[in-house]
């Protein structure tokens, strides 16, 4: 009888987490510091849970390896860095975050009832931050709508969307990852004829796209380009054909978008120069430290040292507007390989997944996800936002459970 009464205490603790997991997805693009709190509640009570009933046993495949490696690689280089408690401190708050989401999710989540209901809350809640964006968008005042706008350079860009995360490239980013997600859930519903899916999804996706073009994040726009390229690949090449939509826009149009996209032919870009000049020194900065790198978070301190380009002392530089550099520069080599590994690792593994309901979206989607992390990845660092990077790292915990479940139940995975 107490060992009866203890598994039910032990299930219904697992519900909780479960429940605080469903929590965080809708959460945290809406309140970083909320979403926060829950991720830190959920990892307490699965510490009980791991100490009490259901104990810790080691990695299931090579991916979780990874995201331990780099984890582990990114805490060293931040204990070796010239500031090492600011540093360490960071890496909790932010590797740690990202650590706990993904194997909270990967432990957690095993069922196909818990996925569907996973992806159900993820697409809803990037809903509500879209509605809040459009409300920002149509109310706010436009001086504020403006911090985001180069009035000099762009004359008919008035506004940019950025609703909850911060600023407009975030928020694109963020879209990029819902859109590459909600978009094969909508392939593979036509493909099975869910009409009752379609009914909601393809409006939902719409909306979303109409609000990362509201964004104005020419990055972005590039990157979800490179997303349909990837489906026309792996999935439909007709899909090919929507690309025809970008030149059509840049001959007959010639408002706000059309003039975000000429921009990046027309050499005058400062932003463009900007990032060059950052990806120069960032190498520098690699050269010194290959292995342990400046340390997670430490660009900021560190990069004035090798500033050439803007000599003003009150502009601070937080990351290098490259993720592959700026990785690269703040853990060292052996810590980036982990890093990247981990990312496409998940995507990689994901394509030998058998084709069923759920499972396409994974097979597919992750690599949609990533595709467009690496395309605006090399304009800009939008993973260094602690609230889009706890959202990827769950997303990535979501694929892990999945593949975890298929490989445990002796499923076809090549």
């Amino acid at each position: 009888m107490p060992s009866a009464v203890c598994l039910d205490r032990g299930q219904e603790l697992k519900q909780y987490i479960t429940r605080l997991l469903y929590a965080i997805v809708l959460v945290m693009p809406l309140h970083q510091l909320l979403g926060d709190i829950l991720v830190v509640l959920a990892l307490v009570l699965s510490i009980w849970d791991t100490v009490r009933y259901r104990p810790l046993s080691k990695p299931a495949s090579w991916l979780q390896w990874c995201v331990l490696g780099f984890m582990g690689w990114s805490l060293l280089s931040s204990l070796a860095s010239t500031r090492p408690m600011f540093t360490a401190f960071s890496w909790l708050y932010n590797v740690g975050m990202y650590g706990a989401i993904y194997f909270l999710t990967y432990r957690y989540l095993r069922e196909p009832e818990q996925w569907r209901t996973f992806l159900r809350i993820f697409i809803w809640s990037a809903c509500i931050v879209c509605i809040v964006g459009v409300y920002q968008y149509m109310t706010m005042s436009m001086d504020l709508l403006q911090e985001w706008v180069d009035a000099k350079h762009f004359p008919l860009l008035k506004r940019r969307m950025f609703a909850t995360l911060q600023n407009p490239n975030l928020f694109g980013e963020y879209l990029l990852i819902v859109l590459s997600v909600a978009g094969t859930g909508i392939f593979q519903g036509l493909k099975e004829k869910r009409w009752r899916l379609l009914a909601w999804m393809v409006p939902l996706s719409l909306f979303f796209l109409i609000c990362m073009t509201l964004t104005y994040s020419r990055a972005i726009w590039i990157s979800f380009a490179c997303v349909i390229i990837y489906w026309g690949i792996v999935i439909d090449r007709r899909l090919l054909l929507s690309l025809l939509a970008i030149p059509a826009i840049l001959f007959f149009y010639h408002g706000e978008v059309a003039s975000r996209l000429w921009s990046l032919f027309d050499g005058n870009d400062t932003s463009a120069v900007l990032r060059w000049a950052l990806w120069d020194s960032t190498t520098y900065m690699i050269v010194d430290y290959p292995v342990l790198g400046i340390g997670w978070d430490a660009f900021w301190f560190v990069y004035p040292h090798y500033n050439y380009y803007i000599q003003a002392p009150d502009v601070v530089i937080y990351h290098a507007h490259n993720m592959f550099l700026n990785v690269l520069a703040e853990i060292g080599l052996p810590g980036a390989l982990f890093y990247f590994a981990a990312i496409y690792g998940h995507a990689v593994y994901a394509l030998r997944l058998p084709k069923a309901t759920i499972s396409n979206i994974v097979k597919y989607g992750m690599g949609a996800v990533v595709v467009g992390v690496t395309i605006s990845g090399l304009f800009d660092h939008d993973l260094f936002s602690h609230q889009v990077s706890v959202i990827f790292w769950q997303l990535l915990g979501w694929a892990s459970a999945v593949l975890y479940t298929y490989k445990k139940n002796n499923y076809k995975t090549s």
